[in-house]
């Protein structure tokens, strides 16, 4: 919306440092005369508004019009500048983290819009902002379950994997017990002539134990 007021007609410089002199909570007396005593500010004054000074009823409505906006725009900037700022490691993050940052962004904003939206004057235009800004919020957090649903999923399928593994590995070592199978291990790891060698050796143990069984030196 472009204000027309005389304070709305100084420089950009003027009005952003009016502002953050009332952010800085500067009384209105002393910041209408500030400006008034401004040659840029004087010049202006007599060119478009016949030389009449800014007034206290011209500070209240910038204060309700233009110093809401521009309070809103620098909340909007900061947020930008921090998600610039976090953006810096969106490189090192995966799908998942990229999705969830965007949406703590995205919530930023919209908390931004409800404060325009808050200010508004109520009539038709409220209301269908309103409504818009609803649906927004659904898909919002219809988003937000969707993506702790998938977390909770993939989290159960990375127990289900786990518990298989350990039950693989439960049955592997149970099958490698068995004498049949050690065979078949110790072939499959052994050199040929380390597989001689332990052929050799279990022939010999069996002998013993024959000996062993029937007390034969």
């Amino acid at each position: 919306m472009t204000r027309t007021g005389k304070i709305a007609r100084l420089p950009q410089a003027l009005r952003d440092e009016l502002n953050q002199r009332l952010q800085d909570g500067r009384k209105g007396v002393e910041l209408v005369q500030w400006l008034n005593g401004l040659p840029e500010v004087q010049a202006i004054l007599a060119a478009q508004f016949q030389g009449q000074p800014i007034s206290p009823v011209n500070l209240t409505e910038w204060k309700q019009g233009g110093y809401p906006a521009w309070q809103r725009e620098q909340a909007k900037r900061e947020g930008l500048a921090l998600f610039v700022e976090d953006s810096r490691r969106l490189l090192g993050l995966g799908q998942d983290d990229l999705a969830g940052h965007m949406a703590r962004f995205l919530s930023v904003n919209m908390a931004l819009e409800l404060q325009r939206l808050d200010a508004m004057p109520d009539g038709p235009e409220k209301s269908k902002t309103w409504r818009e800004m609803l649906g927004s919020l659904v898909l919002l957090r219809r988003g937000n379950f969707q993506g702790e649903r998938l977390v909770l999923e993939r989290e159960k399928i990375g127990l289900r994997r786990e518990w298989h593994k350990k039950e693989r590995e439960a049955e592997f070592w149970q099958w490698s017990q068995q004498p049949e199978n050690r065979g078949k291990i110790l072939q499959s790891l052994l050199t040929p002539e380390q597989n001689k060698e332990e052929i050799e050796r279990r022939k010999a143990e069996t002998q013993r134990k024959m000996k062993d069984a029937l007390g034969i030196e």
